[in-house]
């Protein structure tokens, strides 16, 4: 698992058709107004169903940058997927509140 920055992040979602995966419960809609993200760039995903899918399911993340609020969950669905397939994804340092701070 490798930590990126945001503007890093976007840069990588661009130059390799890969979308950001939110890991938190609300609307990809709002995240995406929260970050000023272009329609398409960002989709979201469940941590507990990726920890506990095959393999086939998560080769579609190889690439992405993982999101979550503080940083921790993405960092450790990261490393877990790592760990248990060998599937490269990347994390947002310090999540979605070390951009535009806390969001509830």
């Amino acid at each position: 698992m490798q930590n990126v920055e945001y503007e890093e992040a976007l840069k990588m979602a661009k130059q390799n058709g890969k979308k950001l995966v939110w890991l938190g419960s609300e609307p990809t809609d709002y995240i995406r107004s929260l970050l000023d993200l272009e329609e398409g760039l960002i989709e979201a995903a469940d941590p507990m169903e990726m920890l506990n899918a095959p393999k086939e399911e998560l080769l579609k993340y190889e690439g992405s940058v993982l999101v979550c609020y503080h940083g921790n969950t993405s960092a450790f669905v990261s490393e877990m997927i790592k760990d248990k397939h060998g599937i490269e994804t990347f994390n947002l340092h310090g999540g979605i509140t070390s951009i535009v701070g806390e969001i509830f």
